[in-house]
């Protein structure tokens, strides 16, 4: 979102002049400061941000804009307080008597099916503004590609790729997987690396020979004799942007590659240098990770490429399908945005999977209606309201005990709510916390809020657990 930011806020210059303030995280302290003055004194009269933004002190508020609606970074996960941006949008829209706008390509099921009883108005673009028809998207099954060769990359995505090249034109690549390569593992005896505070396989980074946590930050050198039983056996598994973009100066050696990740964007300022870099033409591939698939609009790009379209369909989430969907719907959008005819190509291990068959055809109410139907066998959203109750401590077994206990008071007040667990979380152990949790599902249940007020108050002052409450969460 904040890579947008400098794209975003250059198009609104060119058309409003200079009364626009930016709001985001990557900005200073005082840099946050002068611009929420700014705002404060009606100098600037169009914000543009991320979610923090929604709380920008305009004194006169006259529209509200949510852009990619189906974003799960409008949620503030962690650390508290935990709130919806949308939400937050509808309700200041409410207090100002002002419109809000939530624009999508690929709305969430949520918003949809809200637009589908009136409680949102629907305003349809079925076509692209410029008239030009949508990129034609072709699924390459990669277990037929395997047999054949082992590469990452299909024939027909290498095939394609050099003919862009020779045409100058540009291509973008997706691979939602950063690093070098996923995990480092013993040929010998199978033991894998993982993170000594987090109990998750550590990510090789080939750049300082690094072995890396990327949810505590844990890192640590590769070395060179598996730990466990001292043989010069380990093996890197699994692939990230790092180790794709060592392929392709191998295959394409005259090519300029740029690859636009956490890693390569970390120091201030390098998300606009790299998108303007590749606007000048300077690059001929941008290779990245989900950062390249949202909002980005180059007029010479004409092939897109999805290494892996598996990546978050593999995730054991009720949203997987959604997510998997949006991204590469996303991602598909930015080729051929101008003259030029824009082609698709999307690797898959799961060539038959209605997610990806539905983006092959740009059929998102064809997705939306089987999605649909999923949700309501299983009493998810957006046919029930879903709480998240996290409990986390040192202790595992302390933790679990306390679970068990929550389970049975909540059983005795919640009539008319399916109460799942308690079990690990996905990610059970992070930075030497352990995580369980319990999930509630109800359509209505008045007793909810006094049940969840009396198990926050007695857990408030305990040290030893931690117990958190998230509406509507995004993960587990």
């Amino acid at each position: 979102e904040i890579s947008l930011t400098p794209q975003m806020i250059e198009r609104f210059s060119k058309r409003f002049g200079g009364a626009i303030a930016a709001l985001h995280s990557a900005l200073s302290e005082g840099e946050k400061y002068d611009e929420w003055r700014r705002i404060y004194k009606g100098e600037a009269k169009i914000v543009i941000g991320a979610r923090s933004a929604i709380f920008a002190p305009l004194q006169n508020l006259g529209m509200i804009i949510i852009d990619e609606e189906h974003s799960d970074s409008y949620k503030q996960e962690d650390p508290s307080p935990r709130y919806s941006a949308i939400d937050i949008a509808i309700k200041r829209g409410k207090v100002n008597k002002c419109p809000v706008i939530m624009g999508s390509a690929t709305p969430s099921l949520e918003a949809f099916a809200r637009s589908k009883k009136n409680i949102y108005t629907l305003l349809e673009m079925p076509e692209r503004i410029n008239g030009k028809n949508l990129p034609k998207v072709e699924i390459v099954d990669m277990n037929e590609e395997i047999k054949k060769q082992y590469s990452y990359f299909s024939t027909q995505l290498l095939t394609k790729i050099k003919e862009k090249l020779e045409k100058g034109e540009q291509v973008i690549l997706l691979l939602n997987r950063r690093g070098y390569s996923s995990f480092v593992t013993c040929k010998n005896c199978g033991y894998t690396i993982k993170c000594p505070n987090c109990d998750i396989t550590l990510t090789y980074h080939k750049t300082g020979r690094m072995l890396r946590c990327h949810y505590c930050g844990y890192a640590n050198n590769l070395p060179s004799s598996c730990p466990e039983c001292k043989e010069a056996a380990l093996s890197t598994l699994g692939v990230g942007t790092e180790k794709i973009e060592e392929e392709l100066v191998k295959i394409f050696p005259t090519a300029n590659v740029l690859r636009m990740d956490v890693d390569t964007t970390s120091r201030k300022g390098m998300h606009q240098k790299m998108i303007q870099a590749f606007q000048k033409q300077e690059y001929n591939i941008l290779l990245g990770t989900q950062i390249v698939a949202k909002g980005l609009d180059f007029e010479n790009v004409t092939l897109v490429g999805v290494i892996n379209a598996d990546t978050a369909l593999n995730i054991p989430d009720f949203r997987s399908s959604e997510t998997t969907f949006s991204l590469l719907s996303q991602v598909a959008g930015r080729s051929g945005r101008s003259n030029k005819e824009g082609e698709v190509i999307i690797q898959t291990f799961n060539p038959n999977h209605y997610a990806i068959s539905y983006v092959a055809k740009h059929d998102y109410l064809g997705f939306f209606k089987e999605e649909m139907n999923i949700r309501k066998t299983l009493k998810y959203p957006p046919y029930y309201y879903l709480v998240y109750i996290k409990l986390s401590g040192k202790d595992y077994s302390v933790i679990e005990k306390e679970a068990q206990k929550i389970k049975k008071s909540l059983e005795k007040y919640l009539q008319n709510t399916i109460i799942l667990g308690p079990s690990p979380a996905f990610l059970y152990k992070i930075n030497n916390i352990y995580r369980y949790g319990i999930i509630l599902k109800y359509k209505k249940e008045e007793n909810l809020y006094q049940a969840l007020t009396k198990m926050v108050e007695h857990y408030k002052m305990q040290k030893d657990i931690r117990v958190e409450i998230d509406f509507n969460p995004i993960r587990f």
